[in-house]
């Protein structure tokens, strides 16, 4: 069993937008784990949703985002 994820899915368990995914992947803070070529069908991993929060976490007390987080 994959523990990759649709964009929807992901964007429900980590609280982020489906518009927030794609601005933190064109800032290299949060690119999804796999992009289909054909179809450019993004996916997400479960491991990926710690750092999602994380990101949540600091945007909510304000922290900008400017480059990667580790």
């Amino acid at each position: 069993m994959s523990d990759l994820m649709t964009t929807g899915k992901f964007s429900a368990r980590s609280n982020l937008t489906v518009k927030a995914l794609r601005l933190y992947d064109a800032k290299g803070l949060l690119p999804p784990a796999e992009v289909d070529a054909r179809t450019g069908v993004r996916r997400y991993s479960r491991s990926q949703l710690v750092l999602a929060r994380r990101i949540t976490l600091l945007r909510a007390i304000g922290m900008p985002l400017d480059e990667r987080v580790e």
